[in-house]
């Protein structure tokens, strides 16, 4: 085999798997949003794009349940609560039509005053 064909055939190789890399890459979580309160993460919801799956975490021990909201375009805001109390989570799996524009936040609910939200995550259905 001649050097022209071995470098060709090492091109090759290395295109397949920095493409395979690139597919991989994507089927991992796509973000991640926290809120605080009094300084600390309180709570934070994690979504995979590729699966449509939200993770509603509480991370603090403060007495306070946790919730997602998330609204895709054109639809209603719907929320996902975590109840179960402090070091927990809470899985939520939706089946979402491709290439949709989604938004979601975490919130951190507290009786008697206003909920502590992270900023909106912008992200897109898979």
């Amino acid at each position: 085999m001649s050097v022209r064909h071995l470098t060709r055939a090492a091109v090759a190789v290395a295109s397949i798997g920095v493409l395979s890399f690139l597919q991989i890459g994507s089927a991992s979580a796509t973000g991640k949003t926290s809120a605080y309160y009094l300084g600390k993460e309180a709570a934070r919801v994690n979504y995979w794009s590729s699966t449509d799956d939200f993770r509603v975490s509480d991370t603090l021990c403060d007495g306070f349940s946790s919730y997602a909201q998330y609204q895709r375009a054109g639809a209603s805001m719907q929320t996902l609560r975590n109840s179960k109390g402090c070091h927990t989570y809470a899985d939520f799996n939706r089946s979402f039509t491709g290439g949709q524009t989604i938004k979601y936040r975490v919130c951190v609910s507290i009786p008697l005053e206003p909920d502590n939200c992270s900023s909106w995550k912008w992200d897109s259905t898979s």
